[in-house]
């Protein structure tokens, strides 16, 4: 929404941190197949990707499906934060059969098609 919308991006790290994206449809499917699991006992278990995406690199797929460069405030790390952050989906796959399967590439497409279809503009938190 930024990016398209002409305005500056706070990019931490500069750009070089790496983080889990996950299409929500993978997110779904691993809910969804949870519904199906009884171990007899509660289970903790990520959902993700578990391959990190540098975050330049997330910006730039951004920024080519919008069709406008990013106004990028880059900035150092943020006090706390941590490089690099991916789920590990061990678990998953074993308890939930989970297997995520959209590459970054197409889901930033489907996302950004999303977005624009139902005008998500319109749910945008301020602050």
């Amino acid at each position: 929404d930024k990016i398209s919308n002409h305005e500056t991006i706070r990019v931490f790290n500069h750009g070089n941190s790496r983080r889990d994206f996950t299409f929500v449809g993978d997110i779904v499917q691993g809910v969804v197949n949870s519904l199906f699991v009884n171990t007899g006992q509660p289970e903790l278990v990520n959902l993700g990707n578990g391959r990190p995406v540098l975050l330049a690199d997330f910006v730039r797929l951004v920024e080519s499906q919008v069709g406008t460069d990013a106004i990028i405030d880059s900035v150092g790390m943020q006090k706390g934060d941590v490089p690099v952050t991916y789920a590990d989906i061990t678990k998953a796959r074993r308890l939930l059969a989970y297997n995520p399967t959209t590459p970054i590439e197409e889901g930033i497409v489907r996302f950004v098609s999303w977005f624009r279809e139902y005008n998500a503009t319109q749910f945008r938190m301020n602050g």
